[in-house]
Order: C-alpha cells, then sequence, then structure tokens
C-alpha cells in the first residue's frame, strides 16, 4: 500500500507539472460525483503530496536488495523524499512563487538536505558519468523505470542513418552542444579566456558532451561519424540529422541492428538521481541564501557551492569560482543542470518554472 501511494504522489506530482490545478481524488467516486469534481489549487496538491511522501517514506525500505530475490527498482523510502524534493522545489520556483516566498525555497532545500543527510553513502561517490545512466547498479540511482524485457526499440528509434538498421531520431541542438564549458578552466565557449577553438570545436570540452552527444569525429560501433554532406552518416543520405549531431546517452552501442544478427538489452530510464538532488539542493539553497552561506540546522553545513562543486568533481569539471553574486550563480548553475541532466526529462520543465522560455 505504501507502494501504491508513493505511485499514486508521483501521478499527481506529473499532473500538477503540467496542467497546475486538477481534482484531487482520494476516495472511490460515483458516476455522479465525478461530473461535480472541482479543480484542487496546485499548492493543495503540492501539500497532499509532501504529506504522503513524509508518511509513506516512514514505512517503504530503503532497499530491496535481497528482499524475495532481490526486487530492485520498487519505490524506496529515497524515492519518496526525491519526490517530496522536486514536488517543493517547483513549488518555490517562480512560476508557481509568484511573491518569491523565501520560506519555500527553504522548505525545499531541507527536503533535498533530508536525502544528502541519510542516503550520502547510499546513492554516492558518484560513479562515472557515463554509468549514470542505463546502468542496473548505478549507485545513484534513486528510481527508475524498466521495461519488463530486452528490447531495441530505442536504438533503432535513434542510432544514425548511416549505421546499419539507423534510422536517425532525436537529434541535439547546437545550442544544447555550446552549453558545455571547457574543462581546463569551466568556462563558457564564448567567456574571454576560454581557450575555445572554433577551427576544432569539441576540443577540451565538458567530458559529458562526448557521453552525451555524437559529433562530427566521435567513433560508434568503431566508425567514426561523419554528418558532412557525403560523409557515412550525412546528406544526401535520406532522413540525416539535420542539426549536425546525433544521440548518444541512453543507447546502448553494444545492441546490434543487422537484421540477419539482431541484438537486445535492458533499458533503465532515470527518474530520480542522486545528483539531480544535489542540484536541487543548491539552487533552493542558492535562492535563499546565496552561493556561499549556509542556514539554519541542517542547513548549516553545506553551501550552494559545496552541493554543485560535487556535481562537477564528478564531471573531472573545474569547481564553480567562489565569489559568485546569487544572479551569476543562477546562471551558471542552470547551465549546469542543462548539462547534467541532458535527455532526462527536466530541460522543458526547467525553463517553464523559471519563466525564461521567451529568451532561452
Amino acid at each position: 500500500p505504501y507502494e501504491a501511494r508513493f505511485l499514486r504522489a508521483f501521478y499527481y506530482f506529473e499532473l500538477a507539472k503540467r496542467y497546475k490545478n486538477v481534482p484531487l481524488i482520494i476516495e472511490p467516486l460515483s458516476s455522479e460525483t465525478v461530473n461535480s469534481l472541482s479543480p484542487t489549487s496546485f499548492d493543495n496538491l503540492i501539500n497532499f503530496i509532501v504529506t504522503e511522501c513524509d508518511d509513506v517514506s516512514a514505512h517503504l525500505l530503503s532497499t530491496y536488495e535481497g528482499f524475495s530475490g532481490a526486487e530492485t527498482g520498487r519505490a524506496t523510502k529515497g524515492a519518496a523524499l526525491a519526490l517530496k524534493a522536486r514536488a517543493l522545489l517547483y513549488a518555490a520556483s517562480p512560476l508557481h512563487n509568484t511573491t518569491g516566498d523565501v520560506n519555500k525555497w527553504i522548505d525545499a532545500a531541507k527536503a533535498s538536505k533530508a536525502i544528502i543527510d541519510e542516503f550520502a553513502s547510499t546513492y554516492s561517490p558518484l560513479p562515472s558519468y557515463a554509468n549514470a545512466v542505463n546502468q542496473l547498479n548505478s549507485k545513484e540511482t534513486i528510481f527508475e523505470r524498466r521495461p519488463a524485457s530486452q528490447v531495441r526499440t530505442f536504438e533503432e528509434a535513434n542510432t544514425a542513418v548511416g549505421f546499419i538498421g539507423g534510422n536517425t531520431g532525436t537529434c541535439p541542438t547546437q545550442n544544447l552542444v555550446d552549453s558545455y564549458e571547457m574543462q581546463a578552466n569551466g568556462l563558457g565557449i564564448n567567456e574571454e579566456g576560454s581557450g575555445y577553438d572554433p577551427a576544432n570545436p569539441y576540443e577540451g570540452r565538458d567530458p559529458r558532451l562526448a557521453a552525451t552527444v555524437l559529433y562530427n569525429g566521435s567513433t560508434w560501433k568503431t566508425l567514426p561519424v561523419e554528418v558532412w554532406n557525403g560523409g557515412l552518416n550525412g546528406p544526401p543520405k535520406p532522413h540525416t540529422t539535420k542539426t549536425g549531431y546525433y544521440l548518444k546517452k541512453y543507447l546502448k552501442e553494444n545492441i546490434s541492428l543487422d537484421p540477419v544478427n539482431p541484438g537486445t538489452d535492458y533499458h533503465y530510464w532515470i527518474i530520480f538521481r542522486y545528483a539531480e538532488v544535489l542540484l536541487n539542493y543548491a539552487e533552493a539553497m542558492n535562492e535563499a541564501y546565496g552561493p556561499e552561506v549556509t542556514g539554519t540546522a541542517p542547513l548549516d553545513n553545506m553551501t550552494a557551492l559545496d552541493a554543485v562543486n560535487i556535481v562537477r568533481a564528478r564531471a573531472s569539471m573545474p569547481d564553480f569560482p567562489t565569489g559568485m553574486t546569487k544572479d551569476a550563480f543562477r546562471t551558471k548553475l542552470r547551465n549546469e543542470r542543462r548539462v547534467e541532466l541532458a535527455f532526462e526529462d527536466h530541460r522543458f520543465w526547467d525553463v517553464r518554472r523559471w519563466k525564461i522560455a521567451d529568451t532561452t
């Protein structure tokens, strides 16, 4: 029953995220009462979700390893707390926090900090970024969706034209690629002194770029990616990328699309992982206190800067600089979130809750 209540709260968050106010139904309904329902306010929906997460987290197991045949993939205490933290972050964001109530940011920070304090050893140290997604035993995975069987449908839909079985599909855009900073100094490619070389645009970049995007000169299935006119993966072949890039993240290179000997494998789609919790905490703390200021317990031993630098270290990227203003930190953190969580179903909702879609 506690897993079921977690899922109900999860889906109510998905509804509220999309539609804001929706009817809150927690009792069986007759056909007559269905037609008389009224929407519940967003704040009341969030309160319901938070209350449910608090309640069920006291009963859910922290892990199902070794339980009834290692039934991993089920809702855990960590999953319930992660849902609570995400819901409170959205409630604190400009789209919904129209008065700028700082207490909502403090509540969001405390919800993320509860996970950090209790589960840091469970979900960290963070594994390599290449193993952050699509890995059954990734240490940072909190909750994920699993197909019931081994498949190759994602590879069939997204492998580049030019490779056996490739049909193209989701193609990363130039503005996403441009958001990956330089590894040596952490500067954006358009910042003075970054060292970015337009003639070698992918050299010296944040390693997460190569783990997420296939660009010209990348290697896939032992072959170089060629997106130029006449290249292996470029025009005039039909259905080649219109952006110059192909997707790499979540694709499993070991799956053969050869119709004579096709392969399959399991896929694991991230819903919550620990890096998001750290980024949620960094965002909430910055909005509440600034980049390098702590609050009262339990927010008294980790700053926004501390949290984001844990994520940066895993990516082999330099720390955020000290002495940043709240506004400068916010801008850089939003870019960090875009890069770290690319193709994990965050960016659209982030620019929406931040109300910056008109400029991005």
